[in-house]
């Protein structure tokens, strides 16, 4: 598989001690989460958002279900994340944008989040 049909992967680490990101969609601009009470707020092109801190998906569009009823939610890891979505069927249409912040708890506390955003949504999907 080339690099051209493999989905796309960011990392990015904000400073210690700065807010928890505000993420907005690379395709349409929209805001996907509430910071004040961690709600989602899909747009059509957000695929997924997992929070590695609690091996979830906080969402998932109904075609990421589709494409990964098979795959077992629970396997997917920093390690494989690219090759998980690999096996769920996207190519370089999927970009996949980790995030990762900290700040004080009990302590110093980092935690990632990993949001995908389609490029392959049809426009004529766009409702915002």
């Amino acid at each position: 598989m080339s690099k051209q049909s493999e989905p796309q992967y960011a990392s990015v680490e904000q400073p210690f001690g700065w807010p928890p990101p505000q993420v907005h969609c690379p395709i349409c601009g929209k805001s996907n989460v509430d910071t004040e009470d961690n709600s989602v707020d899909p747009c059509p092109h957000l695929a997924f958002m997992y929070g590695f801190s609690f091996s979830d998906f906080a969402y998932c569009s109904d075609d990421f279900n589709e494409r990964t009823k098979n795959l077992g939610y629970n396997s997917i890891t920093f390690e494989n994340a690219i090759e998980y979505l690999k096996r769920a069927g996207y190519g370089n249409n999927l970009l996949a944008i980790e995030f990762t912040y900290g700040g004080m708890a009990c302590g110093p506390s980092w935690t990632t989040d990993l949001y995908g955003f389609d490029f392959n949504t049809a426009p004529s999907d766009e409702s915002s």
